[in-house]
């Protein structure tokens, strides 16, 4: 896949480096204020949800420039490996940021703790599979650790 002749994976991965960590920053605030959550929480909802597709974005344009070949040990191998792995926390932060939100509407003190859990949980999650892909990917292309 490219766009005027350059590989659209450079181009979209850059979207989900920065959309994901700061959706993923915002549930972590929205989880634990919850002034900050009646204010700010449909946006961070939202945010998540962008930020889930500029995700899938990277896995699909990076499996397109990877040409569908297996990627062997190294930092492609983490790049590739770790790469598939992220729509997955991204989803789950989509998916627990919302029910924050909505949870944050109702008057059930269980359901609005569990939904702040596992919206914690999956934002720190999201974080780490990020900084790793990154990281690995700018390892692989640039050479540097």
């Amino acid at each position: 896949m490219t766009f005027f002749g350059l590989p659209l994976h450079p181009l979209v991965v850059h979207g989900a480096v920065v959309l994901l960590p700061l959706a993923a920053l915002g549930a972590l605030v929205i989880a634990v204020s919850a002034r900050a959550r009646k204010r700010y929480g449909s946006l961070v909802a939202l945010g998540a949800f962008v930020a889930l597709g500029a995700t899938i974005g990277a896995r699909i344009t990076g499996e397109a420039l990877n040409g569908g070949t297996q990627a062997g040990p190294g930092t492609l191998g983490t790049h590739v490996t770790w790469g598939l792995l992220a729509p997955w926390p991204a989803a789950a932060l989509a998916v627990t940021s919302l029910a924050l939100v909505l949870a944050g509407r109702g008057k059930s003190r269980p359901l609005l703790v569990t939904a702040a859990l596992l919206t914690v949980v999956s934002a720190l999650a999201s974080l780490v599979v990020i900084v790793v892909v990154g990281h690995a990917g700018a390892t692989a292309v640039w050479g540097t650790s």
